[in-house]
């Protein structure tokens, strides 16, 4: 009777197949019905054996709503998902949906809803499901959307349990894994001599790509290895049974020869015979078996004793070398008799078990003893020893060398003590010895490093009195270290405190001695309190170098501001009518243009175009209006004390200015109910303690407040960039100041007391005799005129004022961005025969090229041009002097109209003359 399975079309290939696989599992009788026949009554002559098929097909079957819950399912879903029955299934996941309660990725099922809705025909999906315990189950799912006679829409479908297969691939490609990943190379070969396959290894031993080494046979990478050789290796693979290890030469892809140990043997795989080869590179192997060969002949060639000890055996030596022959008078199968109390007969052997335990915690051991030789003599040696395992066996191996000639010299030396006291004594640095803790020997300079009046007002201390608490704990360690090694301590820097309490940093360096069988320490002790200062000048000098990188950027693009403001302001002004009443706003922008120039200027300090643009100046002027606009409206008063006939520097004086400026607002700032400061100007010869500087004259530069003072842990921070204890404070101001002072060849010096006031001095290289270099006489009315003016900026801002301005004046403009476009418009401008009257150009175009390199190449396409350098970095050197860089005049950003129109004037007069 055949019996037949419902909720399928009969035409459909993938139900046929399914029909076919019940068939194959124990129902042969099992055909296709057509979606009319009804499967929840079976046919007229199937009763309930429809049912049975349904519920024990080796596939999940089951209906569902688009909206996930299950309709129908058969037995073997719900086994599959961990259900005892369809029931069951239905009921606990219908409480939520299909999604929520066996997706292990819920939202996956709307993805596929969706993808099966929008086409017809049956759908697969690899798809992971948890089981009614929680277990994940990897499922291959076919499923389509069936339209029923209400209109609604279901998802019919059967689903397969992969999880085994999945498995089963999983562990072949773990091990497919694994032999890829081998450190030994392997190699497939058909008996033909091709590659058929092979791992990573193999690969990256020889060089060649997994493509380019199955296209090699073994001729290829063993040229010697002749086909009679293979046949009969081979052959002999065969006859063994097993696998066979022999050595050769393998050639890699460039040109180098390898050594190589090969396990071979022969398998058959889907009826054909293959050649398996397991290779590995000797090339190590063979260089450490060198190595070995060679340090054994160094051993015995070296002229110190070595020896090896069997511990286990009494301490029984199994190795000496030649040098420990001689040194015994023996030979080595006489020392191989032999045990540690035959030739050092104070040794106790109770405390070798123990000694070799200590080795084995990863030191070594030394020791002073004396040898008995062959002649019954006893030779006194210094052992160093330590564990060696070897072949799994703990030993231990040492060297001696006989120390006859030092314990000679030793006694020496102890006995010219007296001769040598007086050579301590005047050395330089500060020696101390001390031995249970306390000083035993003081020289004169260490006295004077702890502020004794003569060393025997220490003799008695503790050392550790003199050891800043911090550093304590170190030094201390440091000692037993030193003591229980018998090693010297590297110098290292610690803090020593002197007897009025002062810290004072020092450079340590100790060593333990013996002195009449007692265990002492000496210690040398440096000051380094002026290299601390060297250090700590270079630590600052380095961070305001860092900090000079990022000012003189900011610098740079806020003058590329400042310029775009101040020429538009300059053309609102020459345009605005002389009873305006907007002039006096725009001189009031104008001025506070200027106050942020001089905020560019200190940017420009610290970077490293911030060089000063010397000149020969009168600083009493200098002082004077810095006191001036500072105290200007304050409640602090000035007092100027002025050396006769002060010798004048040469400095640049916007810099300088600066300087005073920020001293006068510190001492005003530290005053906030009113007070005096104090400024002083003083012609003074180089003092001695100021070694930091050139000998020389100097100008010195004092200013004094009777402010609040600055606190000690302050005082060496103060010149660092950003530090600041004011509220409103940037931290620039001193750092500017000492960066200032420092690229003139100068030196700040501070002096402070916390509520009496503080002072500076500042010490700049003098120019006795100079006079005060005259400023050319500037012209500041606007000065029109006519010609072609090339104008390069990458600002566009910037270009376009320029471009307002010239033609305001009378001139056509050309505007480019960068050097190469100036280049080509200049080009096209002289082969027109119509040379532009000048080109104004950039310093710096960022990624372009810039103004000083188009110089060079303009002045190359036409000597005659005639060249304006502008730029934001005011303090470059191409700014201070730009004829020598082929520019006839300089512009400073910002620039006014009148600055500009002037120095277009001048390039206008000196063409005509």
């Amino acid at each position: 009777m055949k019996k037949k399975l419902i909720m399928v079309d009969s035409g459909d290939e993938d139900m046929e197949r399914l029909a076919r696989l019940l068939r194959e599992n124990g129902f042969p009788r099992v055909e296709i019905a057509d979606e009319t026949d009804n499967p929840e009554k079976g046919t007229d002559n199937g009763g309930g054996t429809y049912f049975d098929l349904f519920d024990n097909a080796p596939l999940g079957i089951f209906r569902s709503t688009s909206a996930g819950k299950i309709i129908t399912a058969n037995r073997t879903c719900a086994r599959m998902l961990g259900y005892d029955s369809p029931d069951q299934l239905i009921r606990e996941v219908n409480e939520t949906n299909i999604a929520e309660a066996l997706y292990e990725e819920p939202s996956r099922r709307a993805e596929m809803a969706r993808f099966i809705l929008s086409r017809s025909g049956w759908s697969s999906f690899e798809i992971r499901l948890r089981s009614r315990n929680g277990a994940v189950v990897t499922c291959s799912l076919r499923m389509r959307a069936v339209t029923c006679g209400e209109g609604e829409v279901e998802f019919h479908g059967f689903i397969n349990d992969n999880s085994e297969l999945k498995q089963t691939e999983e562990k072949l490609e773990l091990k497919a894994f694994s032999i890829d990943n081998i450190t030994d190379a392997i190699q497939w070969i058909t008996l033909d001599t091709r590659f058929w396959n092979v791992n990573r290894a193999a690969c990256e031993m020889l060089g060649y790509t997994r493509e380019e080494y199955l296209s090699l046979s073994i001729a290829d990478i063993d040229p010697s290895f002749t086909l009679e050789e293979w046949q009969n290796h081979v052959r002999e693979l065969r006859q063994a049974g097993r696998s066979i290890l022999h050595n050769r030469f393998h050639r890699t892809k460039d040109g180098h020869t390898l050594p190589v140990e090969i396990s071979s043997t022969i398998f058959i795989f889907n009826g054909t015979e293959y050649y398996c080869a397991i290779v590995r590179d000797l090339t190590t192997r063979l260089k450490a078996e060198h190595d070995t060969s060679f340090f054994r002949t160094l051993i015995e060639l070296t002229g110190d004793p070595v020896y090896v000890l069997d511990p286990a055996d009494g301490g029984r030596m199994v190795y000496a070398n030649r040098a420990a022959c001689l040194h015994y008078g023996k030979s080595l199968e006489e020392l191989r008799s032999m045990r540690i109390p035959d030739w050092d007969p104070a040794y106790d052997i109770s405390q070798l078990e123990s000694r070799a335990q200590e080795m084995g915690k990863g030191g070594s051991l030394r020791f002073e003893t004396k040898h008995k030789v062959a002649s019954g003599k006893l030779i006194p040696v210094e052992v160093t020893a330590s564990l060696l395992e070897l072949g799994g066996k703990g030993l231990v191996a040492g060297h001696f060398s006989d120390i006859t000639e030092r314990k000679l010299a030793e006694e020496k030396l102890q006995e010219s003590e007296a001769r040598y006291r007086g050579l301590v004594e005047l050395y330089p640095d500060a020696i101390y010895i001390h031995t249970g803790g306390k000083l035993v020997f003081v020289n004169p300079q260490g006295a004077k490093l702890l502020g004794a009046k003569r060393p025997e007002d220490l003799y008695g201390r503790e050392a550790l009195d003199f050891v800043h608490p911090d550093s304590r704990d170190f030094v201390t360690k440091r000692i037993a270290h030193t003591f229980s090694t018998g090693e010297p301590n590297p110098p290292t820097e610690e803090l020593f405190i002197r007897l009025d309490g002062t810290p004072v940093p020092v450079e340590v360096s100790s060593a333990p001695f013996d002195y009449r069988g007692e265990k002492m320490l000496q210690v040398l002790a440096r000051d380094i309190s002026d290299r601390k200062k060297r250090q700590e000048e270079l630590l600052r000098a380095q961070k305001l170098e860092s900090l000079g990188v990022l000012a003189g950027g900011i610098a740079h693009d806020f003058n590329n501001l400042l310029t775009a403001i101040m020429g538009n302001l300059s053309l609102i002004g020459v345009q605005l009518p002389e009873d305006s009443k907007s002039r006096e706003r725009i001189r009031r922008c104008e001025k506070a243009l200027k106050e942020a120039t001089g905020l560019t200027c200190q940017l420009l300090t610290f970077s490293r175009g911030g060089e000063p643009v010397k000149k020969v100046i009168d600083v009493v002027s200098v002082v004077q209006s810095a006191l001036a606009f500072v105290l200007r409206g304050s409640n602090v008063a000035a007092k100027l004390y002025i050396d006769e006939e002060i010798w004048p520097i040469e400095a640049d004086e916007g810099q300088i200015g600066q300087v005073i400026n920020n001293l006068v607002i510190n001492a005003d700032q530290s005053m906030p109910q009113g007070g005096v400061v104090r400024v002083e100007l003083n012609n003074c010869l180089l003092p001695d303690e100021m070694a930091d500087l050139t000998p020389g004259p100097y100008l010195r530069i004092s200013v004094a407040d009777q402010g609040c003072g600055i606190a000690p842990e302050n005082l060496g921070k103060i010149f660092d960039p950003y530090f600041t204890t004011k509220k409103t404070g940037t931290g620039l101001g001193l750092s500017s100041l000492y960066s200032i002072v420092k690229k003139h060849g100068g030196e700040v010096r501070v002096s402070s007391r916390v509520g009496e006031g503080t002072v500076f001095q500042v010490y700049l290289p003098a120019s006795p005799g100079r006079g005060k270099d005259e400023d050319r006489p500037k012209t500041t009315s606007i000065i029109s005129g006519d010609g072609h003016v090339v104008v390069m900026d990458d600002e566009e801002s910037i270009r376009e004022v320029a471009k307002e301005i010239l033609t305001y004046l009378g001139y056509r403009a050309s505007l480019c961005a960068s050097g190469e476009e100036a280049v080509a418009l200049y080009g096209e401008e002289l082969d027109r025969g119509a040379r532009p009257l000048c080109v104004i150009m950039d310093l710096t175009v960022p990624g372009r090229m810039g103004g000083l390199e188009a110089a060079s190449k303009l002045l190359e396409l036409d000597p005659a041009a005639r060249l304006i350098v502008a730029s934001g970095y005011s303090n470059d050197p191409v700014m201070s002097d730009y004829s020598a860089y082929g520019f006839a005049q300089a512009l400073r950003k910002p620039f006014r109209l009148e600055e500009l129109s002037n120095a277009i004037k001048k390039i206008a007069e000196e063409g005509t003359k």
